[in-house]
């Protein structure tokens, strides 16, 4: 086998050790003489006889914690996810291969331009000519262009370190009295390394700020040296220039007039040329790359358990924006509950990643809905031969009850006083006569009951139905998303029912309607069977039923509901119209977290310490998405104690109409051991937990693979 065919080959299989050993081996032989310097220390001495000194930025005054290569790769990533192109998604790849033979055409034309002559390119002019083809609407694109710009330029704030001694020496030399510049060949305009610079804290430090995108000419060639002198009418005047690159902050100053030295740091260099190596050759291993993310993220203990499921709700939050936009949705509606955490998300993303207020996004909205108003919009007139076996199914299915007048009342949050009764609860009377036990079988033989009973749910039915009608959630000719955290999809259901009740009415109907899950549970596949043509559901997109591990975790969801509940608000109860007549949903109370509980607060800063860890991560974004959600299903599938701590003395909100405090975690006694688990089932705990709570951790793995098989 060929020496260099050996060597490229063992390049691929170990891309950290060549790297490492190309990039040390490189700089063994550079030596120090007369032309460089090793240290800032060294600046004030070299400066001293000079008016002006002129500073080099990247890889001079600041380094960047990630190869240049993977800081593209993060700006062509989140364009392909959160841009569409006026057909559909983006190409796969255009937005990072557009920085190379295209970016050399660009370059082309302009130093062949005889009257805007320019020999460095404006990466929004690269931008824009690679998505012209794809998105022909020039306002639209220029939005995309200047997200995409914004983006990157926050990813820059966040992987690059401002080395201390420059700091020293930049703040010495102001106070000596020199005039300090920067200049600095980039493809970003002089207003965005500003921009960095603020950010950086170092702004006050430069008199002047030259940028090759802006001024339109570049160091490499010389030209933006003696644009510096035209501008600040130095030639003649002693100046000086430092720099990281022999050619750029050396050869080339000093073709211009200037005296220039090369900084020449041999970690500084190493570190560089390793982190591009190990990008080109297709970057680190990937689990050591998600360790090194977790080590910003998880701190250890308890706490990683709120940790990691914070960032597995950015990780969906980021993914119904990503669905939405390459899907060309028009609006994306969050359900209450639970589902409003993943639009508070998505803000709280938009508004880190730079992009706030520039990318053209679907409208987000809240939804007001639950399982019971789901029910109660599809709910019959009490002619219709359905109407007892509508109510008698769902009083059922929502309290588990015997269907009587009290459980009615209770299942639809109709307070007795609306029939004109007395008392309340299990005590009803009308004229003296106890009627909260009346059957429902008996309901439609006592009108002076069965017609104001139909009446209030009746009135509950068409003020949901004009909420949503106000929502516009079946006029219109838009795509929607609807978005929960889980788990079967009854909400579609109901939607879909209504969209039946309607076009058999001859009223219309035009939205189309998806829904977007975080976790799907068993009953997920019998729903999908109830939908209207116009209404689809994707998969559960962490937390999948179509695979034997989702399942076994997707037992129950009491372990997950502590994280996405929102404690403001109480059960959906009703709506009401305000003043100008807009209907607005009235909840009941809010309940207050146990101490120690996670909320949102906590959730909130565990997503954006994900999210921030992302930015400076060696992986691309899906992948360590992708290697994060296993994590978060393994805790909860597989806990260990620390997961355990996490969740013991958190409450979910259990019951499908009114909200019930549940504690997530039930002893399970080894001599009624079947007994428990079938208890701790039915009462919706924590099954894994409950086992590892007990000391009965190892039964864990043979109870999974007994609910995976047994769910399929």
């Amino acid at each position: 086998m060929p020496a260099s065919l050996l060597k490229s080959t063992a390049a691929k299989l170990f891309p950290e050790r060549a790297a490492r050993y190309a990039a040390t081996r490189r700089f063994a032989a550079v030596r120090r003489d007369e032309n460089n310097f090793v240290h800032p220390d060294e600046i004030a001495d070299l400066a001293a006889p000079h008016d002006v000194v002129s500073f080099d930025f990247f890889d001079t005054i600041v380094t960047r914690k990630i190869a240049l290569e993977e800081v593209h790769a993060k700006t062509a990533e989140f364009g392909e996810r959160y841009a569409r192109g006026d057909d559909g998604p983006l190409p796969a790849g255009l937005l990072a291969h557009c920085r190379h033979r295209y970016q050399e055409a660009v370059k082309a034309r302009g130093m062949a331009s005889t009257s805007r002559f320019r020999n460095e390119v404006d990466l929004a002019e690269v931008f824009d000519g690679a998505l012209a083809p794809y998105i022909r609407d020039a306002d639209r694109r220029r939005r995309i262009i200047d997200a995409l710009i914004a983006h990157e330029v926050e990813t820059e704030k966040r992987v690059l370190s401002v080395d201390p001694g420059m700091v020293a020496a930049l703040t010495a030399l102001r106070a000596a009295g020199k005039t300090v510049i920067l200049v600095s060949d980039m493809y970003l305009a002089e207003a965005h390394i500003r921009s960095i610079l603020d950010h950086l804290g170092i702004a006050a430090l430069f008199d002047h700020v030259y940028v090759s995108c802006t001024v339109g000419v570049t160091k490499e060639s010389g030209l933006l040296f003696g644009h510096v002198d035209r501008e600040l009418g130095l030639e003649g005047r002693p100046r000086i220039h430092f720099g990281d690159n022999w050619n750029n902050d050396v050869a080339q100053p000093r073709r211009m007039g200037w005296e220039a030295r090369h900084y020449f740091r041999r970690e500084n260099e190493e570190t560089k040329a390793r982190l591009d190596l190990e990008a080109r050759l297709g970057g680190i291993d990937p689990e050591r790359a998600l360790e090194m993310l977790l080590s910003d993220v998880l701190p250890g203990g308890p706490e990683d358990t709120v940790r990691m499921t914070g960032a597995a709700f950015s990780i969906f939050a980021r993914r119904v924006l990503q669905t939405a936009v390459r899907g060309g949705y028009d609006r994306i509606l969050f359900l209450t509950r639970d589902g409003t955490v993943f639009h508070e998300l998505i803000r709280h993303y938009i508004d880190g990643s730079g992009a706030a207020a520039i990318m053209p996004l679907p409208k987000m909205e809240d939804l007001a809905f639950s399982r019971r108003k789901g029910v109660v919009l599809n709910y019959p007139d009490l002619e219709d031969p359905a109407w007892e076996g509508f109510l008698n199914f769902n009083v059922r299915w929502l309290t588990h009850a015997e269907p009587t007048l009290a459980a009615i009342l209770q299942t639809f949050s109709v307070p007795g006083g609306e029939l004109g009764l007395s008392g309340d609860g299990e005590r009803l009377t009308l004229n003296g006569e106890d009627v909260a036990g009346i059957p429902l079988d008996l309901l439609r033989d006592r009108p002076d009951l069965a017609q104001p009973l139909h009446a209030a749910l009746a009135r509950r039915r068409d003020m949901m139905r004009d909420y949503l009608d106000q929502m516009d959630l079946f006029d219109r000719n838009e795509k929607l998303m609807l978005v929960d955290i889980g788990y079967s999809g009854t909400a579609a259901k109901a939607i879909s029912e209504q969209m039946f009740i309607r076009e058999a009415k001859g009223q219309t109907v035009a939205s189309r309607i998806s829904m977007m899950l975080m976790a799907a549970n068993r009953y997920y596949q019998g729903n999908l069977r109830q939908l209207h043509p116009r209404v689809t559901m994707y998969p559960g997109t962490l937390i999948d039923t179509r695979d034997w591990t989702h399942r076994a975790v997707a037992a129950n969801f009491s372990w997950l509901e502590p994280f996405a509940v929102d404690r403001n608000r109480g059960s959906l109860q009703d709506f009401a119209q305000d003043a100008e007549g807009r209907i607005l949903p009235r909840f009941a109370p809010g309940s207050p977290a146990a101490p120690g509980a996670p909320d949102r607060a906590r959730l909130f800063a565990a997503a954006t310490a994900y999210e921030d860890a992302l930015r400076v991560a060696r992986l691309p974004e899906a992948e360590a998405d992708r290697r994060m959600t296993d994590r978060f299903i393994r805790n909860f599938l597989y806990p260990d104690r620390s997961a355990v701590t996490a969740m013991e003395g958190l409450s979910h909100h259990g019951g499908l109409t009114e909200v019930a405090e549940k504690e997530v975690i039930m002893r399970i006694r080894p001599h009624r051991m079947i007994h428990d688990l079938r208890a701790c089932h039915q009462q919706d705990k924590w099954l894994q937990g409950s086992l590892r709570a007990s000391g009965l951790g190892f039964l864990i793995p043979l109870l999974n693979r007994m609910i995976g098989l047994a769910t399929r």
